[in-house]
Parts: structure tokens; C-alpha cells; sequence
């Protein structure tokens, strides 16, 4: 009985068959490979950097004033207020949009509090 394919012509077929599965599945991509969309943009083999907290033994300053540091408005004018900690001292401002204010010079604003 002869064989159906002759022994000669086994290994190229082995060779195109195992190219032709590797070809299909290595342009794939995986779920796992591709980004998520609230990863767009990010640069992951950054160290993540969170903002310093005040520690135990460094309590923070109370805040003085009735207003807002920024704007001088009664700090619920604007809906709810927001604060923070900078250098120690707690900050109070009207609004969120205040706090970027703020953060763009932040010395102007600290003047407010000396003597305070």
C-alpha cells in the first residue's frame, strides 16, 4: 500500500502549517495587551506621587478668616467650600476654581494670614 503523501513532502507541510498558525495568532492582540481606555495617556512606568499629608506630630494650622484667601467672598457664597493643606496651614476658598488661584501664587495670598 502506498502512503496518500510522500515522505518528502510531510516536512514542508508541517513548515506551512505551523507558519500559518503563528501568523494568525501573533498579529492578535490580547485583551490584556491592549490599553483601557482611562489608561490612554499615562505614563505607567512612572512612580505614582501622592501629595503629602500632615503627620501626627506636625498638626496643621487652623484657618483664621470668615472668607475665602482668594477671592474674599464668604466661603459658601459659591456653593460648597473647599480646603486644604499648604505648608502646615489649613486653607479655606469658595471654590475649586479658587484653589488653582491659589496654587498659581501662593505667597500673594499667604500675606492675608500674617498677624492673623
Amino acid at each position: 500500500m502506498k502512503p496518500l503523501i510522500p515522505p518528502q513532502a510531510i516536512i514542508p507541510i508541517l513548515l506551512l502549517g505551523t507558519i500559518t498558525v503563528l501568523a494568525s495568532t501573533c498579529g492578535s492582540a490580547h485583551a490584556a495587551d491592549k490599553p483601557n481606555e482611562k489608561d490612554k495617556g499615562r505614563d505607567h512606568g512612572a512612580p505614582v506621587v501622592k501629595p503629602a499629608e500632615p503627620t501626627k506630630d506636625a498638626p496643621t494650622k487652623l484657618y483664621p478668616l470668615k472668607v475665602c484667601i482668594v477671592s474674599d467672598n464668604d466661603l459658601d457664597s459659591m456653593g460648597e467650600q473647599a480646603s486644604f493643606v499648604y505648608q502646615g496651614q489649613t486653607i479655606k476658598v469658595c471654590c475649586k476654581p479658587c484653589i488653582a488661584k491659589f496654587e498659581k501664587n501662593p505667597a500673594k495670598y499667604l500675606k492675608k494670614l500674617e498677624g492673623k
